[in-house]
């Protein structure tokens, strides 16, 4: 009787210790990659070039702890402790709006720029100029910006599956943007 008890004592810790370990979260890390693109063309705003300045090509961070069905977001919130700080929008707060990381801060901006009114003072044209942060997985920095994920950064999960051996990889990018709408001035007035 005691050695059935023993048998079923150490069957019992051995299931107990193996649904705790799967019901246990993974913890994988995410790299940050950033570049800053430019856009070079006044037509198209797809065409411009890429500086993975002043950071280099290799991962900005290095986040540990993310896990599966965490979002960018969270993910991103958790590189606070590795130096990368994240400022979110307080009206959409899935978008991303500043990024600090040493002696850098990086923010969303624009304006129109010559801003065309007409005799009653009506804006009918002008060139918006503006810089914001995009994203996208992966880390070829020199990723083309029209297929940019259709998604915020709260809204998208990281992988699903992740293990504590698992790396993912992840871009964070300060595009400048310009476009003209209606007929603008031909100088700049702002």
């Amino acid at each position: 009787m005691r050695k059935t008890f023993k048998k079923l004592a150490a069957v019992a810790l051995a299931s107990a210790m193996t649904l705790s370990s799967s019901v246990m979260a993974s913890a994988a890390t995410m790299n940050v990659y950033v570049r800053k693109w430019t856009q070079t063309s006044s037509t198209n705003t797809y065409e411009g070039t890429v500086t993975p300045n002043p950071f280099g090509l290799n991962p900005v961070v290095k986040v540990k702890g993310v896990t599966s069905g965490m979002t960018y977001k969270a993910a991103l919130e958790k590189a606070e402790s590795v130096g990368l700080n994240t400022t979110w929008d307080k009206k959409n707060p899935n978008y991303l709006t500043s990024v600090g990381y040493k002696n850098f801060l990086w923010e969303n901006n624009g304006a129109n720029h010559n801003v065309n009114k007409d005799d009653k003072g009506n804006t009918i044209g002008a060139i918006w100029k503006g810089d914001s942060w995009m994203w996208y997985t992966g880390k070829d920095l020199y990723y083309d910006v029209a297929k940019y994920p259709n998604t915020t950064l709260g809204e998208t999960y990281v992988p699903a599956g992740l293990t504590d051996s698992s790396e993912f990889s992840m871009v964070l990018s300060y595009d400048h943007s310009e476009f003209s709408w209606g007929t603008p001035a031909t100088e700049d007035n702002q």
